[in-house]
């Protein structure tokens, strides 16, 4: 029963439609999948009638952006209601901020030299939520460097020099907007973003679970965080955090979810929410 429960689309910053991806997921023997897009939702229609065309279970998910004390954190929604008031009000103003940031990206990136539009930038969401993915790749296309791993560890990461903050809400904040429109809130990647020693007091807000089997957390990493997750009884997630073909170092499918983990997740969420997909 393969899975893949963490993948974007072009509704934030991946380079496949939502109608590709469940065709890719097709093609790849995979069944189940979850498009959880950054700070969006606009995917999850289009790819749930894909996937009910395809026969790939698509379950409806969205990944927002979360800081408490200086640090970021991406928490995973899944299940969500995609026409919930609250999360289209959370949403709408995301899509504001990260538009503010990225018009403030390309200024000081044209100071120095880097030189892209916001439009040639805009063009790339295919009409989804702007992201530093896309200025990267503008950055790449325009010659200012030779790849967006390199815009981001040179120009635009976190700590780099042309890097700008956005504003974001708090964990709990979050977690309480995922849960009011129905989901399961989940930590997304806790050993890549240093989150792990959070888990208990985002528990505390509400947090139902981890994302234990995650492209980039190791053997040693998932032990851990299973070891946690039994602990607390808290729900076990994972996938590839794909974003395209040639976008990082993941493929569809990757992720190691295995299909116990698989059906304990989709018994905790029915147990939760009442609902399989």
């Amino acid at each position: 029963m393969p899975a893949d429960l963490h993948i974007h689309s072009t509704a934030s910053d991946g380079t496949l439609s939502p109608t590709e991806l469940v065709e890719l997921a097709r093609a790849e023997g995979i069944e189940t999948i979850a498009v959880s897009d950054h700070d969006s939702v606009d995917g999850v229609a289009s790819a749930m009638s894909a996937g009910a065309a395809l026969g790939v279970d698509v379950i409806p998910a969205v990944e927002l952006s979360a800081e408490t004390d200086g640090r970021s954190v991406h928490i995973l929604g899944y299940f969500v209601d995609h026409a919930d008031e609250g999360l289209l009000a959370h949403l709408a103003t995301l899509r504001q901020t990260r538009l503010d940031r990225a018009r403030e990206l390309v200024r000081v990136l044209a100071d120095a030299g880097y030189a892209v539009s916001l439009d040639d930038v805009l063009a790339r969401t295919a009409g989804g939520s702007v992201g530093r993915a896309h200025i990267a790749r503008a950055l790449v296309d325009a010659g200012h460097v030779p790849t967006t791993g390199a815009a981001f560890d040179r120009l635009i990461g976190r700590g780099k020099p042309f890097y700008v903050a956005k504003p974001v809400a708090s964990p709990g904040s979050v977690i309480a907007t995922i849960k009011g429109a129905g989901g399961l809130a989940v930590l997304a990647h806790p050993s890549v973003s240093g989150a792990e020693d959070l888990i208990e007091r985002f528990r505390h807000d509400g947090l139902d679970g981890i994302e234990v089997f995650h492209a980039q957390q190791g053997p040693s990493d998932r032990e851990r965080l299973l070891a946690v997750a039994t602990r607390f009884e808290m729900a076990i997630t994972g996938g590839s955090d794909f974003h395209g073909p040639g976008e990082g170092r993941t493929r569809l499918g990757d992720g190691g979810l295995t299909d116990e983990a698989l059906r304990s997740f989709m018994r905790f969420a029915a147990s939760r929410t009442g609902r399989r997909s």
